[in-house]
């Protein structure tokens, strides 16, 4: 095998440890995809200016005239999203099936897989966010212990977006495109991080106990 085929296989090894981690990841990013690829799949202008309510499929006969694959995208949009036409981006002169803020969710979210699926694995859910983070971060967080930093990291991480998105309940801010994007973005990593690394104790755990359990070879007995 070579130097190269080597890396390789380590980089699947590392990417397939947790099957269920690595079979989330996949299918995020195939959602993820679906959000950007959709659009084009059907004329232009076939969705625009609309604005409809959250948890309720309020778009069905324009649903209804799109082909399969997006008519399935668009309707697990129209579930989980309000699509309101002024915060949302618009891809070949149609919006997308979510919005700003939970696209940037889901896009971030899959950097916070990816990042516990690279981290050194812990039966502490918290240890395991730590060590998905950079360095610096790591130095500044350890010394409140794993599962308080891993808090802490999870809390950081959804606040803002807390904060922009109740105060536009207002009535009396707007918030703006980038303001979404980077609040979903940092919800979306935090929420992937925080996924993930349940993911990898859980199978870090089972390995341990495995471990804990396995039968203690009994060596043969030497002749007399």
């Amino acid at each position: 095998m070579s130097q190269e085929d080597g890396r390789k296989s380590i980089l699947w090894s590392r990417l397939t440890w947790s099957r269920a981690l690595f079979a989330l990841l996949v299918v995020n990013l195939a959602w993820t995809a679906s959000l950007f690829i959709c659009p084009y799949t059907v004329p232009p202008g076939s969705f625009v200016h609309q604005v409809g309510g959250a948890n309720l499929i309020d778009h069905e006969n324009i649903w209804e005239t799109f082909p399969l694959y997006a008519r399935v995208v668009y309707t697990i949009g129209d579930a989980q999203c309000h699509q309101l036409w002024y915060r949302s981006f618009y891809l070949n002169g149609n919006q997308m099936p979510i919005d700003e803020r939970m696209t940037s969710m889901y896009l971030f979210a899959s950097l916070g897989l990816i990042a516990t699926i690279f981290a050194r694995p812990s039966t502490s859910t918290g240890q395991v966010m730590l060590n998905a983070l950079p360095e610096f971060v790591r130095r500044r967080l350890w010394k409140l212990g794993a599962d308080r930093a891993g808090a802490l990291v999870v809390v950081l991480g959804l606040i803002p977006m807390a904060i922009d998105g109740f105060t536009q309940l207002s009535g009396r801010y707007e918030s703006t495109p980038l303001a979404r994007v980077l609040t979903g973005g940092l919800a979306g990593f935090v929420g992937g991080l925080l996924v993930g690394a349940m993911l990898v104790t859980i199978r870090q755990f089972s390995i341990e106990m495995q471990r804990m359990y396995a039968p203690i070879p009994v060596e043969p007995a030497s002749p007399p």
